[in-house]
C-alpha cells in the first residue's frame, strides 16, 4: 500500500500549486487531504478522489500504483486521432529495438550466473517497455484496420 500512498503524494506534488491547490480542487482543506493521504483519524482517500487527483495532476500515477500492487503493469493507450500504417510501423520498429535490447541485457545480466538488483531493474524496465509497445501496436492496428 506504500506504492499507492506514494502515488497520492506524487500527484499532489505534480499538481501546479502542490498540495494546497490539489486540496482546493477536491473541495477540502490541505489538512483534510493530508489526513486522508496519511490515513489519520481513520480517514482514507476514496477511489473516486484518487481518480480525481490523477485527472487534476495530469498523470497516470494512481493507475500505475494500482497495477504495481496487483503485480502488473499499467499501459497507457496512444491517442488515435490521426493514425496510419506508417505510425504502426514506427511503433513496431521500436518494439523490435526493445526486444534486441532485452537480448543484450539478458546475456550481460546472466553472464556471471547471478542477476543483481540493478540488473533486475534494467530487465524489468525493458519488459515493461516491450509490454507497452505490444499493447500500443495492437491498439493502433485495431483502430486503423478493424471495422467499427
Amino acid at each position: 500500500m506504500d506504492t499507492i500512498r506514494i502515488s497520492y503524494q506524487s500527484m499532489c506534488k505534480a499538481m501546479p500549486g502542490g498540495w494546497p491547490v490539489m486540496a482546493a480542487a477536491l473541495g477540502m482543506s490541505k489538512d483534510a487531504l493530508e489526513n486522508r493521504v496519511y490515513e489519520r483519524k481513520g480517514q482514507s482517500v476514496s477511489v473516486h478522489e484518487a481518480l480525481q487527483m490523477q485527472a487534476f495532476s495530469g498523470t497516470t500515477l494512481f493507475a500505475e500504483a494500482v497495477a504495481a500492487e496487483a503485480c502488473g503493469v499499467f499501459i497507457p493507450l496512444p491517442d488515435v486521432a490521426a493514425v496510419d500504417d506508417e505510425e504502426i510501423q514506427r511503433v513496431y520498429m521500436e518494439l523490435v529495438d526493445e526486444v534486441g535490447r532485452l537480448a543484450r541485457e539478458w546475456r550481460e545480466a546472466t553472464r556471471d550466473g547471478e542477476v543483481d538488483k540493478r540488473e533486475r531493474q534494467r530487465l524489468e524496465a525493458i519488459r515493461d517497455a516491450i509490454c507497452t509497445k505490444v499493447t500500443q501496436m495492437n491498439h493502433l492496428t485495431f483502430q486503423v484496420f478493424c471495422r467499427s
